[in-house]
């Protein structure tokens, strides 16, 4: 109730400003600094803090909100008057430029083009542009593009003294070319959060939960580098041994081959890579309360799984890691009733066992993932109404 009152307070203080200006030194009032002056890098410390204590309605104030609009969108007058065309086409050609403008900020910083890399919206944009640049490069080498390039063109001199055919499958094999280019957008990417750790703290860092898929990402990546390298030195120690085994065919590797397991970690990262995408289109007005569901939803479903599993331990028997397997995938349909036709099984242990899974079938399939949806409307139900509302 107290925090539901000084809520209230807060965002009925916005109601009374009367400018800009008056907007600008309530949201950037620092009890332990100087006075905000009117022209200065607004810090917004009040706003910070009310998104950091999950002040809603303070954040959501249209005042509020119009002064974000105009820092966000800095640097591009009328943008926000366009079309929906115009406003493509500035887009594209701002996410076309971004190794321009990202070069010219490393080595010119304080330029007039250098200083408009700082603005939010281009810089996110950059960011964006770069960002999709290096999902293009996990598609392309996920599709194996060094075969499918000699595949179109044929194994021409000049490809093969630049493309091999079989650097994705050969074991130990040197990075691609295409790799090489995925290696240095890791890094970049590792660098970035490190130096986001370092601005805001671990606690502040844990808190966020795309940072923490950001950083089991990153990771993969990173074990993934560790695997092809330890691949590349066994190949070569077997190469000096002259053991023979460095050409071997893919299916008579060993099972745990730093090859294969370097290759499945690299998939799992580019599905989390992916994922990211979700992050960066939660500014749009349309994805952005989906996303908030979607967060609000994969509560509910730990919530469910956590019932769901407890219902599963029930209704084990025997074999537990078999049976729970069983009841898993009877949930999808792909367990029939054949299966308890059994050799030397009498007609009242077949009932009763039909009669217990036919009983965790309602459990399961009627009750809790009826549930699950319940909670997952319910969820969806409250962001829609607070987006409404904003």
């Amino acid at each position: 109730e107290l925090r539901k009152q000084c809520q209230d307070f807060a965002t009925a203080l916005l109601d009374h400003t009367r400018s800009s200006y008056e907007l600008e030194v309530l949201l950037n009032h620092d009890p332990t600094g100087p006075a905000y002056e009117h022209g200065e890098r607004m810090q917004l410390n009040r706003l910070k803090m009310a998104i950091k204590l999950k002040q809603k309605k303070f954040v959501a104030h249209p005042n509020v909100q119009q002064l974000l609009a105009s820092i966000w969108y800095e640097g591009l007058p009328g943008f926000r008057r366009k079309n929906m065309a115009l406003q493509a086409l500035e887009i594209v050609k701002i996410g076309l430029l971004f190794p321009i403008f990202s070069i010219v900020y490393i080595l010119a910083p304080h330029t007039s083009l250098g200083q408009t890399m700082r603005k939010p919206f281009i810089k996110f944009i950059c960011h964006s542009a770069s960002y999709l640049t290096f999902l293009c490069l996990l598609i392309l080498a996920s599709q194996r593009i060094e075969t499918v390039i000699v595949d179109w063109f044929g194994p021409t001199p000049t490809l093969k003294k630049w493309v091999a055919t079989d650097v994705t499958t050969r074991r130990g094999a040197p990075p691609s070319l295409v790799e090489w280019l995925i290696l240095a957008w890791v890094f970049g990417l590792i660098w970035s959060e490190i130096k986001q750790l370092w601005d805001v703290g671990l606690r502040e860092y844990v808190a966020d939960m795309w940072n923490v898929i950001d950083f089991i990402t990153n990771a993969l990546y990173v074990a993934t580098i560790a695997l092809r390298i330890v691949a590349y030195y066994q190949v070569q120690r077997e190469i000096r041994l002259k053991l023979g085994t460095e050409n071997l065919p893919r299916q008579n590797w060993d099972s745990w081959d730093p090859m294969l397991i370097a290759e499945g970690l690299f998939a799992a990262a580019n599905i989390f890579s992916s994922l990211k995408l979700v992050y960066i289109f939660s500014v749009n007005p349309y994805l952005g309360p989906l996303q908030v569901s979607l967060s609000r939803m994969v509560v509910d479903i730990l919530k469910f799984i956590f019932l769901y599993l407890l219902t599963l331990f029930a209704f084990s028997c025997g074999d537990l890691f078999e049976t729970t397997q069983t009841l898993f995938w009877a949930a999808f349909g792909l367990i029939d009733l054949t299966n308890f036709e059994l050799t030397g099984i009498k007609p009242f242990t077949r009932f009763w066992g039909m009669l217990m899974f036919g009983t965790y079938s309602v459990i399961n399939v009627i009750v809790l993932l009826n549930l699950l949806i319940a909670m997952m409307n319910h969820s969806y139900q409250l962001v829609s109404v607070s987006s409404v509302s904003i």
